[in-house]
Parts: C-alpha cells; structure tokens; sequence
C-alpha cells in the first residue's frame, strides 16, 4: 500500500458529512434465477456485499454479469430467488422509495422543460413543486445547466439529457443513489466531464452511491471500492480497495497507482476469458 493521504478539515467535515447523509446497504446471499418456461437462466449466484453509510461502491463486469439485476433487486424493483437486502437496517420486500434512480437513458418527458422533468420527482412524490424550484435551480447550475432551465428535451445534447437526470434523483436529497451505467451511450470526451462532475456532487451532497459500470478506469477513477463481477452466473471475483486520494484529478488518473488498480481489474477479466489478447 502506497503512503496514506491524511485528509485536510475541509475533506474531514466532506467525510463526516457522508456518514451523516448515507445509508448502510446490506447484500445478503443474493441469487436470482429467471424462468421462461422450461429455461432457467441463473443470473447471480450468492452475492453478499456491504455497503457503507457515504461509500461510493462500483461495480464493474461483463455484459449478462447480473450487475444491473443486482441494482434492481437493491432498490426492491426485482425480488431475489434466494436472499436478502437490507437498508438501513430494513429489510427491502418491495419498491424502495427512498433513494435516487439513473438508468443509462435520461428518460425525460418531451412535454416537459428541464426544470419541471427535474421536479416531476417531486410531483410524483405528491410534495410542492414550488417549494424545491430554487434547490433544482442550484442542482442544474452545478452540473452546467444554468441558463437551460426552460429548454426542452429534444434542444438538449445526450450528456445534458444525463445531467438533468441526475439532478432529477437527486432533488429530494435521497440518502442512497443508485446509477445503472448512467454513461454508457455518452462519448468519450463527455463522459470523462461526467465522471469529474459526478465526484464533484458526490463530495458535496454525500449519498451513499452504488454504480454499475463496464469501465474499468471509470470505476476505479470514481469508487471507494470496486466490485469485479465474474460472468455469469454473476459472483463476486474481488473487492478492491481504491486508496487514491481526492479529488481524482489529471495527475491521479496518470499515476501508477491508478494503473495498477486498473491492470489489477483487467487481470481478474484475463482469467475468466472475458479479455483475451
């Protein structure tokens, strides 16, 4: 392990904020098998996993892995063929409401400017739309959308679309976020400005994060942990931890040990056959 990086009182109050704002999440021998008629697909096979209070928690593996059938069965949209989650020391039995959802597609309603799809979160919750208008406002201007509170979808490119998204979870100040590869259709140059904008609210607002990914930099680039996934049936290969300090600027992302961490990731996929040269 490289030299430790002991945190400024800036970053200390930014640590204990998190802990004050997240929520513990408890993985418990999950496995989920799906069934169409005589064929049984088994998705994941006893996956147990510890989330804590404020941790941003990455999980990376190949596609048909379980990873996003993980995330559902986490926010109580799947339930689990063996198992169980826990939040916040509940035990999840159907729909958890209190967290924030980004798929990898903003679904945005085209009738609706980006300030009302913001607090159609809102709406939906039955709370007063007026009363979060100025926290909206704020939310859009810190992933650079000020100024395009009242453009509509379609006048929006994809990585605006994805940032309107995110502040739409995040509106009701949700202790959990769930991001089911929130930037896989973005290209490149977009998606490293997400990856930097992301670790930025994470820093600020402090909830407890769990982000699927197929990319190995971007997860260790943003996570506290990474959890490399085997195929499927989807296991837990290893729990890295990411002990690079913040935030993950230019020069964090160039170093060794970012490379290391990255070659370690690529190494548990050579063994599987998931990445052959």
């Amino acid at each position: 392990m490289g030299p430790q990086n002991h945190p400024s009182p800036s970053e200390a109050g930014q640590a204990a904020q998190r802990l004050a704002v997240g929520v513990a999440v408890e993985i418990s021998g999950i496995s989920k098998v799906f069934q169409r008629g005589q064929i049984q697909t088994q998705a994941l096979a006893r996956v147990d996993l510890g989330v804590k209070p404020g941790e941003f928690v990455a999980v990376v593996g190949p596609s048909g892995c379980g990873k996003s059938t993980l995330l559902k069965i986490i926010a109580g949209l799947l339930g689990p063929s063996e198992g169980k989650i826990e939040i916040a020391g509940k035990l999840i039995a159907g729909p958890h409401t209190d967290l924030g959802i980004v798929f990898q597609s903003p679904v945005l309603l085209d009738w609706r400017n980006v300030l009302d799809n913001v607090l159609v979160q809102i709406d939906l919750r039955g709370g007063d739309t007026a009363a979060y208008g100025d926290r909206a406002r704020a939310l859009l201007a810190k992933v650079g959308l000020a100024g395009f509170e009242n453009r509509m979808p379609r006048e929006l490119s994809g990585g605006m679309r994805q940032r309107a998204a995110i502040v739409r979870a995040l509106i009701h100040e949700p202790p959990l976020l769930m991001m089911d590869e929130p930037f896989g259709a973005l290209d490149a140059l977009t998606r490293e400005q997400m990856r930097i904008d992301l670790e930025k609210l994470w820093l600020d607002r402090g909830q407890t994060t769990f982000f699927i990914t197929h990319g190995i930099s971007e997860a260790v680039a943003l996570a506290d942990r990474v959890v490399v996934m085997t195929p499927r049936p989807g296991r837990i290969e290893r729990i890295i931890e990411i002990d690079l300090p913040r935030p993950r600027h230019k020069a964090v992302v160039s170093s060794q040990r970012f490379t290391d961490y990255c070659n370690e990731i690529t190494e548990c996929f050579m063994r599987h056959g998931v990445i052959q040269y």
